[in-house]
């Protein structure tokens, strides 16, 4: 990215869009931290892992400590916890739409992240 801003015309570089979700999280070593230093949001794509992570179990208790939250909340929530990140879940019904506009509400707890 450093590459990228510093050729002509980079400073007009938006966002960068790049997978990340609970399972796909390498760009919190260096290209998280670098673009939030930089004041250069992160779009991530796939943020469910296309229905992947929905399988995991500890998903599913999180959203069981909070009324009327899905794992898919849960999980989208996780990524749009951080500032200047956003999320492009996939979505084809109407249902989906409103359960991804549901995510903004969640409010992860230290409880859900593992810590007490």
């Amino acid at each position: 990215m450093q590459e990228l801003v510093d050729l002509p015309g980079g400073a007009r570089v938006a966002t960068d869009q790049v997978l990340y979700n609970l399972t796909r999280r390498g760009i919190e070593y260096d290209l998280l931290p670098w673009c939030q230093h930089s004041g250069l949001p992160i779009m991530a794509y796939s943020p469910i892992e296309q229905g992947r992570v929905l399988r995991h179990s500890t998903l599913r208790i999180v959203a069981e400590r909070h009324t009327g939250v899905t794992p898919a909340q849960v999980a989208l929530a996780w990524v749009l916890r951080q500032d200047a990140v956003c999320a492009v879940p996939q979505s084809g019904k109407p249902e989906h739409v409103r359960e991804n506009r549901g995510a903004l509400d969640v409010r992860l707890t230290s409880q859900d992240f593992g810590r007490s």
